[in-house]
């Protein structure tokens, strides 16, 4: 019995075990109310000290500033959208400066003993709006460059693929193919660029290909250089060369052909470069630069990548372009020039005899003929010089500088200003500019009839002409020498001058050459030819 505890003492009197235990649960549920007050209370501190950052606001107020002036006409959509879709990484950069401002300021501000401290936070609502402000930068970049999605690093195909995990194989080939007299070759190739020169001498194709394949075997390689060999179809007079659509592969044509051989010609993705040819030319890239020169036949071009560029020199009947492209250079052209599309980068014109129509989505430029240059940039200026009117110009946003311009002009501009030298003999001249300023130089011993008006402007001339109307609306009509041809000019919140100057007529042009006409001798004992049909054989 000893080695057993002593039993517990009995408890006082009085005592009860369920009212204990609810005495227990009440504490313990107390100090859990305690605790989450405390929680609340510090919540509630730190939500005191908490400041919010001015970045929202300021884009808020950027956003709406710019929708009113949309919307009010003093920004032009399209312009707007090419400018933001070009610079919207600056955007990021000022919110990052925003935000290193904002920290600056706060550590300044602390170090006050006297000051609570507090944060800065910067809220998911401002991290949306970032997000879908660098969206629409990145879509507007696409759409105002005409790019497609999968053009640039935005698209992985099987020629990715065979690029990154196969080895480059390289190989050459020739052929040599009859061409009839007085026929037409057609060219189509997938991949990889096509130059054609006209400067065979013995009547016969000379093709030199190129071929770049990836491939992981040896045998895989040889397989696809035999696929990339030329497929030679003739029909009649027409010929076709065809090349064969391979992921992985590239094949680089060059081809020497007579230069009465009508050309058309179709690059999927590589450059097309047509030089020396006689009769007409079409040429058709989708994602390549196009390059014409020497060709005498008429010529069209249908371009459609917003990064490549066309260029045409020496054409002796007029060229046709359509599509979209970023640059755009033409010079020495004898005929009617026609460009329809949009273009995002330089149009540079220079020496064109004949009618020029430029028509994209935000300018409309017509002149009977193009003694010198003219130049419409991607942003915001266009200029011409020794032009011979009719000149009709329809545009917004545009700084328009014209120099020595002979005949009728019509020009309407909207946010820009209009800079007008005219060349004797002058014709009628039509001028309306929103929301710019408007000089005019016209010859000093012209006759000509004016009226003009000004709203919110001045106006200043070297003419003896009256001037008329109240401060904020001016008029200017009259009559110099024995009247002429009327100049009517019409502008709001800019100024108007009509100034005297020394300007030349434009120079007659060359006279052309006189055409012969040679009968050729034909050879004796001449064989018949039938109907042109190539085997494919190489000629010996």
């Amino acid at each position: 019995m000893a080695s057993y505890p002593p039993p517990p003492p009995p408890p006082p009197p009085g005592y009860d075990p369920r009212a204990q235990r609810r005495f227990y649960r009440d504490q313990l549920r107390a100090q859990r109310e305690a605790a989450r007050a405390r929680s609340y209370h510090i919540r509630a501190q730190m939500g005191g000290l908490r400041r919010g950052s001015v970045l929202s606001p300021i884009l808020l107020i950027a956003i709406g500033v710019v929708f009113l002036l949309i919307e009010t006409s003093r920004l032009d959509l399209s312009r707007f959208w090419g400018w933001y879709g070009h610079w919207w990484p600056l955007l990021l950069v000022a919110a990052g400066v925003v935000l290193l401002a904002e920290w600056a300021f706060d550590q300044v501000h602390m170090r006050d003993p006297q000051r609570p401290p507090y944060r800065r936070c910067v809220g998911f609502g401002v991290f949306l709006m970032l997000f879908f402000l660098v969206l629409a930068g990145v879509i507007g970049h696409h759409i105002t460059s005409g790019e497609r999605w999968d053009n640039g690093g935005w698209h992985f195909d099987q020629d990715s693929f065979d690029e990154l995990f196969g080895d480059r194989h390289e190989s050459d080939q020739t052929l040599d193919l009859a061409f009839p007299a007085g026929g037409s070759l057609a060219v189509v190739n997938p991949r990889g660029d096509v130059t054609i020169d006209g400067t065979s001498d013995d009547g016969r194709i000379h093709i030199s290909e190129h071929k770049q394949v990836y491939a992981r075997t040896d045998p895989d390689a040889d397989s696809k250089a035999q696929q990339l060999s030329p497929a030679v179809a003739s029909e009649g007079s027409a010929v076709s060369i065809d090349i064969a659509a391979l992921d992985g592969a590239r094949t680089d044509l060059v081809l020497t052909v007579p230069a009465a051989a009508a050309i058309r010609v179709t690059a999927n993705r590589g450059d097309i470069h047509v030089a020396a040819i006689k009769a007409p030319v079409a040429a058709t890239a989708n994602r390549g630069d196009i390059e014409l020169s020497a060709i005498t036949g008429p010529a069209t071009a249908h371009i459609n990548s917003g990064g490549s560029s066309i260029s045409a020199h020496s054409m002796g009947s007029g060229i046709a372009i359509e599509g979209h492209a970023q640059d755009v250079t033409l010079s020495e052209i004898a005929g009617a020039v026609s460009i329809t599309g949009e273009f995002f980068g330089t149009t540079h014109l220079e020496h064109i005899n004949g009618t020029i129509h430029f028509h994209t989505s935000r300018t409309d430029f017509q002149v009977a003929r193009l003694d010198g240059e003219a130049e419409i940039s991607p942003r915001s200026d266009l200029s011409a010089d020794q032009a011979l009117g009719p000149l009709v110009l329809t545009t917004s946003n545009r700084n328009i500088s014209l120099d020595r311009i002979s005949g009728a002009v019509a020009v309407t501009d909207r946010n820009g200003m209009i800079d007008l030298t005219a060349a004797p003999p002058l014709g009628p001249i039509d001028l309306e500019d929103r929301n710019g300023s408007v000089k005019l130089i016209l010859p000093e011993h012209a006759d000509f009839s004016v009226q003009a008006n000004t709203t919110n402007g001045k106006i200043y001339t070297d003419f003896p002409l009256p001037t008329s109307g109240s401060e904020s609306h001016k008029n200017i009509s009259g009559s110099v020498g024995a009247g002429g041809p009327m100049v009517h000019i019409t502008t709001t919140n800019g100024d108007l001058s009509i100034d005297k100057g020394t300007v030349a007529p434009l120079p007659p042009l060359p006279p052309a050459p006189p055409k012969l006409t040679l009968t050729p001798t034909p050879p004796p004992h001449a064989p018949h030819v039938g109907k042109a049909k190539d085997t494919g054989v190489p000629a010996p």
